[in-house]
């Protein structure tokens, strides 16, 4: 929203939209994300996975381009719409239970989610270098840029009809008899086919059951506070970086760059740790807090440079929350209808805080610029409810792993299951 503002060419200043269309705008896509998130991911679970990620992905390129004809504000309510439709179910969560061991998700997870601090930082550049190329062919630099990344998603899109594997148990150009037994073996009681040939009521039945598990609920808590978090940083960062002093709008994108990069090193390190030792409660306690004190820093520190120090910390500390907590998620459930149910759930509610950041934060809390010493409170609080939130699932699912073993040993089936904790 600040490409090439020097010259009142931005989305905003193009297609007259006021600070309150386009936060109804941003808005509108969580929305429709919300709606469709759980349909979403219970067709995953009953069709083959890889081909509706790929309807996913062309479709959601497809109104990325159409995105370029912007013109006025109801062009843009409708999109955004329309974008969170056909995005709705694309987290992986489901998926890598498919072909992971649970301590093996938080690492897979976490390279999948590399893409939005990894696009952060590309955005950035790519950004820098469209917006040299503003009114070249009858466009502006916003329109170039939905352009080229809906082209660009399209491609792959059209790709992983015929590189992503299905199942397991389906995927019989992908893998040969031998390896389908091998993986067969290795998942164990952790496999997640489906039972295609029960009913939908089937799954009706399991997603009401979902919604009735507190333990779902507190997933959506912990959840909700880092997505909050990330979402701000997503779609922040440059308003944020534009309020520290009198920078260009390139020098803004290229300032932006770092936090996001910073952030993606993270991701991959603290999730691999995750896995590594096959804990998870301890690392989002750890990651949660140190992006509160990254708030904090962002909020009062005096000098620019320490400031920007903060927001580093804040990325390094937000974005591994996101897929740690979403893995922990997943790994609680066994079923693939309950982990589409719950990490659909859980995806869906969650939503609300990147809705809430959306409306009431940084651009939408005009009276807290330039520092925005609010919204960042709100956020790093967010962060302490989420460490709050993981400590008590720990406890409650090391109890519940408790009563499982006093099960096995009374010779009762438990099926082999234990909860990561």
């Amino acid at each position: 929203m600040t490409m090439n503002s020097q010259e009142g060419h931005t989305l905003a200043q193009t297609a007259h939209l006021s600070p309150r269309e386009n936060n109804i705008g941003l808005g509108l896509f969580y929305v429709a994300y919300i709606i469709f998130e759980v349909p979403s991911n219970l067709i995953m679970a009953r069709v083959n996975p890889a081909l509706w990620m790929a309807r996913i992905m062309i479709t959601w390129s497809i109104v990325t381009c159409c995105m370029a004809a912007i013109e006025k504000a109801w062009h843009f309510y409708l999109l955004r719409i329309l974008l969170g439709m056909c995005e709705a179910g694309l987290w992986p969560a489901y998926y890598t239970t498919l072909w992971y061991r649970p301590n093996e998700i938080s690492s897979r997870i976490g390279v999948t989610y590399l893409a939005g601090p990894i696009s952060g930082a590309f955005g950035g550049l790519i950004s820098a270098a469209i917006q040299l190329i503003d009114t070249k062919g009858g466009l502006y630099g916003w329109q170039w840029l939905f352009l080229i990344a809906g082209i660009i998603t399209f491609i792959f899109g059209v790709a992983t009809i015929w590189v992503l594997p299905s199942k397991p148990e389906t995927s019989t150009t992908f893998l040969n008899e031998k390896e389908r037994s091998l993986i067969k073996a290795r998942l164990g009681h952790t496999s997640t086919e489906t039972e295609t040939h029960l009913p939908v009521t089937a799954d009706l039945s399991q997603l009401l059951h979902q919604f009735i598990d507190y333990k779902v609920w507190l997933f959506c808590v912990l959840y909700f506070t880092p997505v909050m978090a990330a979402t701000s940083l997503g779609y922040f960062i440059p308003k944020i970086v534009q309020e520290f002093g009198t920078y260009t709008s390139i020098e803004v994108s290229l300032m932006s760059i770092p936090p996001y990069v910073f952030g993606g090193i993270m991701v991959y390190i603290i999730t691999c740790l995750s896995d590594r030792y096959e804990d998870r409660g301890w690392f989002i306690i750890g990651t949660s807090l140190t992006a509160f004190t990254g708030f904090i820093i962002l909020s009062f520190a005096g000098p620019v440079g320490a400031r920007y120090f903060g927001l580093m910390v804040v990325a390094g500390g937000t974005y591994p929350t996101v897929p740690l907590s979403m893995s922990w998620t997943a790994n609680s459930k066994q079923d693939a209808v309950s982990i589409a149910a719950a990490t659909g759930i859980v995806s869906s509610v969650a939503n609300f805080g990147a809705l809430l950041c959306t409306f009431v934060l940084y651009s939408g809390w005009p009276s807290d610029s330039p520092r925005y010493i609010g919204s960042n409170m709100v956020n790093g609080g967010a962060m302490l409810v989420a460490a709050l939130c993981a400590l008590l699932l720990k406890f409650k699912l090391r109890h519940l792993n408790k009563v499982m073993d006093k099960k096995s040993a009374s010779d009762q089936t438990t099926n082999g299951f234990r909860y990561i904790l």
